[in-house]
């Protein structure tokens, strides 16, 4: 998981490179990781979802794997580009641009990595 030098960022950075990430329709690879022990990914587009929470999913199928989160509940914000999180696991042979992390109270961590196409 996302344990590289990215630099902390402001919540309003954080929710304007968001913003990009959804009105851009931008493909992912978002990962998360509980507490070191657990972790999950997936590759998607990030958007909003009815529930006003942040969703990314690879497509509009309700049956599909996916990751909900509340970027409000976050306790701190980083971002960098590859070079500034290098040990990421990476499916296949996305090559990756920028990754914005969203810190939780709980030591839980979501990393939205853009993937450079």
């Amino acid at each position: 998981m996302p344990s590289g030098t990215g630099s902390d960022i402001s919540e309003r950075d954080a929710a304007d490179l968001l913003h990009k990430l959804i009105t851009e329709s931008l493909r992912v690879q978002a990962l998360f990781q509980a507490s070191g022990a657990v972790a999950a990914g997936l590759v998607g587009h990030v958007f909003i979802g009815p529930d006003r929470l942040v969703w990314v999913r690879q497509g509009e199928e309700r049956s599909e794997p996916f990751l909900r989160f509340d970027p409000a509940q976050a306790s701190g914000f980083k971002y960098g580009d590859t070079r500034a999180f290098p040990d990421i696991p990476i499916p296949g042979n996305l090559r990756l641009a920028s990754a914005l992390v969203f810190l939780y109270p709980d030591d839980s961590q979501v990393a939205l990595f853009e993937i450079a196409e």
